[in-house]
């Protein structure tokens, strides 16, 4: 009876040890799916509580368990007076509480609409805007040189000498001997012999001719070069710079008018996204 008792204990506690444990993390794990920030506190108070990885409700069960079966024991023995010393209830091995499982944070579903906006347009006061600088005719002329030179006459006279030369015939003349030949008739005397050898007194008449040695004047026909020296009046004649006349220009801002805008609104549509969970 007592070998019985003893091992009646012995599956008690076992079947404690085996199923105490089980229903406190079933506990555990129905109060996380109710509210996952009440079962998030109650693992940490379970967490701190608990002694080497079991509960001390755990334990107290365990142990009221065993003084239950040690009562048994002792009334189905008869109860003598001389009682026997139980043998020490082996400490049991304590079951490590498993870390509970993360909840995973849900992925937000992320949509894309388009919004509305209204936008106010200020308004603008007209306004004239210099855009930039211009050159026009001003309709007006003026005069400058023109880099070139001219001449003309003054109307004035003056006289110069031409220091020029010329040529002419001097007109003189000069002797000289001609060497020529001329005839002439010469009367003379002479006498003749017959065939009867009579000698008797003629008359002659002989034609000769002389060397003439004339001595004549003439024109020696010289041209002697000579300056003329001449006065001339001619007229005065000036050199001038040229002017010429031109159309002035002028340099002016260009500008532009704006006219005035009135204050006002527009809408404008946007892309946006939001969570729809």
């Amino acid at each position: 009876m007592k070998q019985l008792s003893k091992n009646l204990l012995s599956a008690i506690s076992g079947m404690a040890l085996t199923f105490l444990p089980q229903l406190s993390i079933a506990d555990e794990g129905n109060s996380g799916e109710a509210a996952s920030g009440a079962g998030a506190a109650a693992g940490d108070a379970a967490a701190k509580s608990a002694i080497g990885g079991v509960s001390s409700g755990t334990i107290a069960a365990v142990i009221a368990i065993a003084a239950a079966a040690a009562a048994i024991s002792d009334s189905g023995s008869g109860g003598g007076g001389i009682q026997a010393t139980p043998e020490p209830t082996p400490t049991p091995t304590p079951t490590p509480t498993p870390t509970p499982t993360p909840t995973p944070t849900p992925t937000p579903t992320v949509e894309e609409f388009v919004t509305e906006v209204v936008v106010d347009v200020a308004g603008t006061a007209a306004q004239t805007n210099v855009t930039g600088t211009s050159t026009r005719a001003s309709g007006a002329t003026a005069t400058r040189l023109s880099g070139n030179t001219a001449t003309r006459t003054t109307g004035a006279t003056a006289t110069r000498s031409t220091a020029g030369t010329a040529t002419r015939a001097t007109g003189a003349t000069a002797t000289r001997t001609v060497a020529g030949t001329a005839t002439r008739t010469v009367a003379g005397t002479g006498t003749a012999t017959t065939s009867t050898g009579l000698v008797y007194v003629v008359d002659t008449v002989e034609v000769e001719t002389y060397n003439t040695e004339n001595v004549e004047v003439y024109e020696t026909g010289e041209v002697e070069e000579y300056r003329t020296d001449e006065i001339e009046t001619f007229d005065v004649v000036e050199e001038y710079e040229t002017v010429e006349s031109y159309e002035t220009t002028e340099v002016y801002d260009t500008t532009e008018s704006v006219p005035a805008v009135a204050a006002s609104t527009a809408t404008a549509t946007a892309t946006a996204t939001r969570e729809v969970n």
